[in-house]
């Protein structure tokens, strides 16, 4: 193994190969207040230590910026993360806050649903089992652990919305449900149909084409295919035919602002400007239009807007 000595002069003949390595030599001169002038000579000793002092230098400063740009970096990415975490607390606050809430009203809903089997026993309108059970709009559960990320709370604040909308559609069909099994109606109407069932009542609803909701403008009354379907009132025929959604649709002014429509119907058995007296038929049940299956969409409408059917017709019972 070659020993410090043998090292260093191993070095020096190495340097003194570079050409005019033992040449670069310089002075400086100076003359002090006294007159005495002064000489500090410079050899290649020297310039090779100012040279290895000033590439340290660089080095350090160098890597001191480094670290400097990492502490910096390191200290930015801390306080956005400071301010994410506030964020998602809050997020996190609202979303428990919310599902206080949504347990409040689900008990609510619960003793609504109770009361309407309750009257269905006693006296019971006929309404479809599916429409009492609303098994496809069952809430998403919650309580579930794990992380909080971004994306999660993304999940949950949208499971959140579609819960609450879930729970107005299921409160206001159940609310609905109730008024068909506890109230008469005010008479002003007929019922359109000898048989059948309430499918879907008015107002919010499941979208029966597809995921989300709509609202409804009139009650669905399941029905076999055929059916006559009756003239709710004395009035005269203001439109017969195709249309849109409604497919086969008749729509009956009434007079004093009041107007029946019939929609989905298979034949149509009066036209416009006709004269029809209350229980006359005007056509038959079909599945025409925006349909899943034989059914009659009857609306009531006052003034142009649509009001719920229930408040002037009176259903058929399964029992009186």
């Amino acid at each position: 193994m070659m020993d410090k000595y043998a090292l260093k002069e191993k070095g020096k003949q190495l340097m003194d190969k570079i050409p005019g390595w033992g040449a670069i030599q310089g002075s400086f001169t100076w003359q002090d207040r006294q007159g005495k002038r002064h000489q500090l000579s410079v050899g290649p000793k020297f310039v090779t230590l100012t040279a290895l002092s000033a590439a340290f230098c660089v080095v350090a400063l160098a890597v001191c910026a480094g670290l400097l740009s990492r502490a910096w970096a390191e200290q930015e990415e801390l306080q956005h993360y400071r301010a994410d975490y506030g964020v998602y607390t809050e997020r996190l606050a609202k979303l428990m806050d919310n599902n206080e809430k949504l347990q409040r009203e689900l008990s609510q809903v619960a003793k609504l649903e109770a009361a309407v089997r309750e009257k269905l026993k006693a006296d019971g309108v006929k309404i479809s089992e599916e429409s009492v059970d609303q098994k496809s709009q069952e809430l998403d559960k919650g309580g579930k652990g794990g992380p909080s990320t971004d994306d999660q709370l993304q999940v949950l604040e949208v499971q959140d919305e579609i819960n609450w909308k879930r729970l107005a559609y299921k409160k206001e069909n159940l609310t609905n449900m109730l008024l068909a099994l506890s109230s008469t109606g005010d008479g002003t109407f007929g019922w359109p149909l000898d048989g059948g069932e309430i499918s879907s009542f008015y107002g919010l609803r499941a979208d029966p084409f597809g995921g989300g909701s709509e609202y409804h403008s009139g009650l669905d009354i399941a029905a076999d295919f055929g059916l006559p379907v009756k003239a709710a009132a004395a009035g005269t025929v203001t439109a017969a035919g195709l249309n849109g959604g409604y497919g086969r649709f008749i729509s009956i002014d009434h007079g004093s602002g009041m107007s029946t429509a019939y929609g989905h119907m298979s034949a149509l058995a009066v036209t416009v400007g006709q004269q029809v007296s209350r229980g006359q038929v005007i056509g038959y049940v079909g599945s025409s239009g925006y349909s899943t299956g034989p059914h009659l969409h009857f609306e009531v409408r006052e003034n142009g807007q649509t009001e719920n059917p229930l408040q002037f017709a009176v259903p058929p019972r399964t029992r009186s």
